[in-house]
């Protein structure tokens, strides 16, 4: 005889998922029946609160990229005089009243003063700049690596709240705003697994605080299978995973960033339990729902 059970572990859904010792508990004893009851009693809710939308998540997530979008939404635009010389550089500030008519003097943005000679000076223009505004020179394409770590959180029956996960992706950026790669990870559920994923994200800008996209799919591969206990064994097969969410980079320079991301994290791992005495089988398909937090380091 097989079964299908879902193990649904979300933070709307406590009471119904299983903890993985009360399966074996069943599977010990052989109520493999009285459970499969319980399951056909709890199905039809368990799909009602599975269409329940996740709103303090979904809110949670639009009010971390607002924040990242404070600076650019905050640039002040004023007036100043820019400073063409004669080699090429420009100067911006407020000009100064200077007595030699021969001498041009300028109040930078940064509060300096400097005195320039007329003939080194090509021209002189008026000009609109945002004050607010930290673009960063960024390479418009080229390699990258991401690595980060953070915890996918979510409650459950499975005592497991908070999920310990590191991750780190290789790939190519286009035109400074498409990152595009491969990644592999470790996570620790019941059962440590590495997934193995496409990863893209799309930046809005090139500022200090770059808010950014990002979404991922793949597959993770179980490390191991739980010892045999009392005449039952489990054979861990993984599952797929995907996720989406919001983040942004805080870049250091043109070349290395801080990130920080909040990400919707589903992942759905399979295992399959046999009793050795009378080679019942009993097939497991956890679902886990999670809001990942996650920091690290790119390079770029």
């Amino acid at each position: 005889m097989s079964d299908l059970i879902y193990i649904v572990d979300a933070a709307s859904m406590p009471e119904v998922a299983f903890r993985p010792n009360q399966i074996n508990d069943a599977t010990n004893c052989g109520c493999l029946t009285s459970m499969n009851c319980t399951l056909n009693l709890k199905r039809t809710e368990i799909m009602k609160r599975l269409k329940q939308p996740g709103q303090s998540h979904f809110l949670l997530v639009i009010l971390f990229f607002c924040v990242s979008c404070l600076p650019d939404l905050a640039a002040q635009k004023q007036e100043v005089d820019a400073v063409y010389m004669n080699s090429g550089e420009i100067y911006r500030g407020i000009l100064q009243h200077h007595p030699d008519e021969n001498l041009i003097m300028l109040q930078t943005l940064c509060w300096n003063t400097m005195i320039f000679n007329t003939g080194d000076v090509d021209h002189i223009e008026r000009e609109t700049v945002n004050l607010g505004s930290n673009r960063v020179h960024v390479p418009s394409s080229g390699y990258f690596n991401r690595t980060d770590m953070g915890v996918l959180i979510g409650t459950g029956n499975n005592e497991k709240n908070a999920i310990f996960s590191a991750q780190m992706v290789n790939g190519y950026k286009i035109n400074s705003r498409f990152y595009q790669g491969l990644g592999i990870g470790i996570e620790f559920y019941e059962q440590a697994v590495v997934p193995l994923f496409a990863d893209m994200s799309y930046h809005f800008g090139r500022n200090v605080l770059s808010p950014f996209v990002r979404g991922s799919i793949g597959y993770s591969i179980p490390v191991e299978d739980p010892p045999e206990t009392w005449g039952v064994s489990t054979n861990n097969n993984g599952g797929c995973m995907y996720a989406a969410g919001l983040g942004t980079f805080i870049r250091l320079n043109g070349h290395n960033s801080l990130s920080i991301s909040l990400v919707y994290r589903f992942q759905s791992l399979k295992s399959v339990i046999t009793q050795d005495w009378n080679d019942e089988v009993l097939n497991l398909n956890k679902q886990y729902n999670r809001i990942a937090f996650r920091i690290g380091f790119v390079f770029e």
